[in-house]
């Protein structure tokens, strides 16, 4: 084993998955691990146990420090105080059964804010100062970096925009509110989407080889169709993509950003996504010609990015020299 370079390990908790993944010290990136997340902190913690074994075998390297990126509000003492999809994760200290479950220096940040420093140093945000990080996956979470700087806010809660309100009295949220935004643009909501199209008939059934006629529809399904090309779940996107443009008008009105960087497993789609938000971006904007030109754009480091962010923002508090 390799003890003279120790490695980073870095951790995503999502509503989920958990992923984990290390940077090496000449900052190359693993292959991204990962477990089904269930709603149980002791089970959490044998997955981030058991992904760090299989890691560390697979790179013959000691681990030098961990990272933590996990849905929620985190504070900054490493406490998640509550997480709209994971019950388990109330006034949770996660930094501290983490810190027992590893003999080395341990850091615990927001999911978005660890993906955001990822494309932010070494990722589609290279060379930004104003940057936004909108992270789509079973909720929305957002990063902000402002004038070259994380901005995490008072309590370390800042970036929880998927709970701004874009429809009064609209959907039931697991947060206990209504009409949040992640009800209507998370990654997960293609499918819901999609029921609803074909439900006031904008939209006729939608079929794949694989799934005939499976209903209720998985987002999993509506983006396979859509890189297939089938133009009704073409419609779906472009319906995803209007309530998607709506929230990022908002962020973009507020923080004037010279990014807005889209992550998350849905980021699969290209291009595709990207035209979609565009396209009702430039509607419900009318000065969207005063906007950087390619405001709008993908993660590089899709779903990897809050494994990453979280692994690298360890290795530079704890192992740079």
């Amino acid at each position: 084993m390799n003890l003279s370079n120790p490695i980073s390990l870095g951790f995503d908790i999502g509503g989920t998955n958990i992923r984990g993944l290390v940077i090496r010290p000449d900052y190359s990136i693993s292959e991204l691990v990962s477990e089904t997340c269930q709603d149980d902190y002791g089970e959490i913690l044998q997955s981030i146990v058991r992904i760090a074994g299989n890691i560390q075998s697979r790179e013959n390297s000691k681990i030098g420090c961990v990272g933590i990126g996990v849905a929620g509000f985190v504070d900054n003492s490493g406490v998640v105080r509550t997480s709209p999809h994971l019950s388990t994760f109330t006034e949770f200290p996660l930094f501290d059964r983490v810190q027992e479950e590893f003999d080395v220096p341990v850091l615990v940040e927001n999911d978005a804010t660890s993906a955001t420093w990822a494309e932010v140093q070494l990722g589609s945000a290279r060379g930004t100062a104003n940057t936004i990080m909108v992270c789509l996956g079973t909720g929305i979470g957002a990063g902000l970096y402002l004038d070259h700087r994380l901005f995490r806010g008072n309590s370390g809660f800042a970036g929880e925009v998927g709970h701004m309100t874009v429809v009064p009295d609209g959907l039931p949220c697991p947060c206990g509110r209504t009409g949040c935004w992640e009800r209507y643009a998370a990654g997960s909501s293609l499918g819901e989407i999609a029921e609803s199209l074909i439900r006031s008939g904008e939209v006729r059934s939608l079929t794949s080889k694989a799934d005939k006629d499976l209903r209720p529809f998985r987002s999993e399904l509506i983006t396979e169709l859509v890189l297939e090309g089938d133009k009704e779940a073409l419609k779906v996107l472009d319906k995803f993509g209007y309530w998607l443009a709506l929230g990022i008008v908002n962020l973009v009105n507020i923080f004037d950003p010279e990014r807005v960087v889209i992550g998350g497993g849905i980021t699969e789609l290209g291009g595709s996504l990207i035209d979609s938000i565009k396209k009702s971006f430039d509607l419900l904007t009318p000065e969207h010609s005063l906007r950087e030109k390619n405001l709008v754009t993908l993660a590089e480091f899709g779903n990897k990015a809050g494994a990453v962010g979280a692994a690298l923002l360890a290795k530079e508090r704890f192992l740079s020299t």
